[in-house]
């Protein structure tokens, strides 16, 4: 089977450099290739290969028992994050074994944030149980999560409600050893007695965790912050990278629990420059490549459970960073061959990322996908996939030199010619020394970002329209930490060591001054609340693409020299 499949990927790669010696983008990248054929035909075989070497590179998960550190309760308080604050609730010691009836209730903090199993004992404080324990559980990454009345979301039609980590367990007996089977994400855990035998029969003992990750801490590169500030925004960005490393780098252990393309990125560059788990990263490139279509294109997210199988989603920034993604993993692993074997699919995606680049070399949405780029409603994305394009496509041109295949992809070098043109002639305003979109002129940090990351903004010009954005406040600002990093990264990218330095300093290192175990999926300073599901209990507080500091302050290329 694996000369088999050996064979039909060299007759893929064959078939597409066949393609595109044909000399121009249609014949290239047109649905109507033989390379389209190809891979059409050869579909299940392929992606049954590559969901194969996915398996085989599945990683082993590290576990170890954590025990609470008290018990706390949280009460409103204006100045704490979102409005609640967890509290000291008496001690420890005395919350086990206590009798406990109909309506008592007590809550576990575990000192840090976790992804694990709980486990507890049911002890019996009288001599006969003459009914069913039931208990509701409730667990928490944040305390808002146990202060916030959920009778508010019942109207919510964004994300199901039973993402919320919520659960009533009925144990028939007593004294017994009990283990729930679900996989959680939290700091607290709160129990609370729905129903018990009458006169306080049975207490709870022996709490604990055990937390799961696919982060060897062992491995654990050295590094010496140069500030104990810095150094804790490096401990909380490598616990939310550590907590979302399970079988794939998961965007949030809380929800969504899979596997993201543009979340994939960001935990694969600071996993480098921290535990080094480079299977993880192939295994997930892996898992995409193994759930494209039969068109090859690749999904943004894949599910691995109760089958690795393809989501629904196709986001065009997200494609865009496929080859970027092989690229990186390539140079920090090594592993040539993984690259050989993924580089059909980088070259495939061009097919659907180039239709939306029109002759004038301008990005216009053909509403054949969604535009992410970021959280925040008030964005037009036009400058930004721009620019978002573009790096993909330069970053496509880096991998296919560093393999050999220049010729398949020669044809990109005139594309982006046509849209560094196109980029000044329409989108550049020289008045305001930045970026704007067409339609209503509107511009915004990230659309600058992008362009700077996208090489379309370069030297002076990219220094002048970072700093004019940061300096007009009608522009639309980012909302999540994901755009942040790509904000942060073009600050760096533009030679503006020291405003990128404040930028991270101010956006991550105010959600440590705020409380945070480990980094948020949406964070805007003047609102804390804010949510894109219509409520923050519902937002992740443990998320992939929240990590970016572990990768700015441990690299190298980055260090502000002292």
């Amino acid at each position: 089977m694996r000369k088999v499949s050996g064979l039909i990927f060299a007759a893929v790669a064959l078939a597409i450099v066949q393609c595109f010696a044909a000399g121009t983008v249609k014949d290239a990248c047109g649905l109507g290739s033989d390379t389209f054929m190809t891979w059409r035909e050869t579909s299940l075989a392929r992606r049954s290969g590559w969901y194969a070497k996915a398996e085989q590179t599945m990683p082993k998960l590290f576990s170890r028992e954590v025990k609470p550190v008290g018990v706390v309760k949280v009460v409103q308080d204006a100045a704490a994050f979102q409005g609640w604050r967890a509290i000291p609730d008496g001690e420890l010691a005395k919350a086990f074994g206590r009798s406990m009836n109909p309506g008592d209730s007590v809550t576990f903090d575990f000192g840090e944030h976790l992804v694990g199993t709980l486990a507890f004992s049911l002890v019996d404080t009288k001599p006969v149980i003459d009914a069913p324990v039931r208990l509701k559980f409730i667990f928490a990454e944040v305390p808002l999560e146990l202060g916030e009345d959920v009778r508010k979301i019942e109207s919510l039609q964004t994300l199901s409600k039973s993402w919320l980590q919520h659960e009533v367990v009925t144990i028939d007996d007593v004294p017994s050893e009990v283990r729930l089977p679900r996989r959680y994400a939290f700091r607290y855990v709160k129990i609370e007695v729905v129903a018990a035998p009458v006169g306080g029969r049975f207490g709870i003992d022996g709490v604990s965790a055990t937390a799961v990750t696919s982060a060897d801490t062992s491995s654990l590169r050295d590094w010496t912050a140069p500030s104990l500030k810095l150094a804790k925004i490096d401990e909380i960005a490598r616990r939310t990278l550590r907590d979302c490393m399970q079988t794939v780098f998961e965007d949030g252990p809380k929800r969504d629990r899979r596997l993201w393309l543009g979340d994939l990125r960001l935990e694969a560059l600071a996993d480098y420059e921290t535990y080094r788990n480079f299977d993880l990263v192939k295994r997930s490139l892996y898992v995409l490549a193994g759930t494209v279509d039969d068109d090859a294109r690749l999904s943004s997210d894949a599910y691995e459970r109760p089958r690795v199988h393809r989501g629904a989603c196709c986001i065009l920034d997200y494609t865009a960073l496929y080859a970027a993604t092989v690229l990186e993993y390539l140079e920090a692993s090594g592993d040539r061959e993984t690259a050989e074997d993924l580089w059909p699919v980088c070259v495939r995606q061009l097919d659907f990322l180039l239709d939306t680049i029109g002759e004038d070399g301008v990005f216009r949405d053909n509403g054949k996908w969604w535009c992410f780029i970021d959280w925040q409603s008030a964005l037009n994305r036009q400058t930004s996939e721009q620019g978002a394009l573009a790096y993909g496509f330069r970053q496509t041109l880096r991998l296919a030199k560093a393999l050999g295949h220049e010729r398949d992809v020669s044809f990109l070098e005139s594309v982006l010619v046509r849209m560094e043109k196109g980029t000044e002639e329409r989108l550049w305003n020289e008045e305001r020394g930045l970026y704007v979109c067409e339609k209503d002129g509107q511009f915004s940090w990230i659309g600058q970002a992008w362009m700077v990351i996208g090489g379309l903004a370069k030297g002076e010009r990219a220094k002048r329209c970072l700093k004019s954005v940061m300096g007009d406040t009608k522009a639309v600002r980012p909302v999540t930490p994901y755009a942040n990093h790509y904000f942060t990264e073009a600050l760096y990218a533009a030679g503006l060591r020291s405003e990128a330095e404040s930028h991270l300093i101010g956006y991550w290192g105010r959600m440590v001054e705020l409380g945070a175990d480990t980094f948020w999926e949406v964070f805007v300073p003047g609102d804390q609340l804010a949510s894109p599901y219509q409520t923050p209990l519902i937002n992740s507080y443990c998320h992939a693409w929240s990590c970016a500091p572990a990768y700015f302050l441990r690299n190298e290329k980055f260090r502000t020299p002292r």
